[in-house]
């Protein structure tokens, strides 16, 4: 089945604060990027569907160094 794989990634600055702050600023990122997709994929102008979606947060990047984004893997259905 075909999906889309996007990532939200947090402002270094933000990132700063998420270290100190974990619950809060991770809620937020869940929050709103969850809003976002089911939003604009909704919107007929983009895909026009309900989709289900899983989210992973991943904290650290590939090079070791803090990197807070959430990764989604989207389905759609018409």
């Amino acid at each position: 089945m075909p999906y889309f794989h996007v990532v939200f990634t947090l402002p270094a600055p933000i990132a700063d604060i998420a270290c100190q702050n974990k619950a809060v600023i991770y809620d937020i990122l869940f929050t709103a990027s969850a809003e976002t997709m089911t939003t604009i994929a909704a919107d007929p102008k983009h895909l026009g569907a309900r989709i289900g979606i899983t989210s992973v947060l991943h904290t650290w990047g590939s090079a070791l160094t803090q990197n807070p984004h959430s990764g989604y893997q989207a389905l759609s259905s018409p």
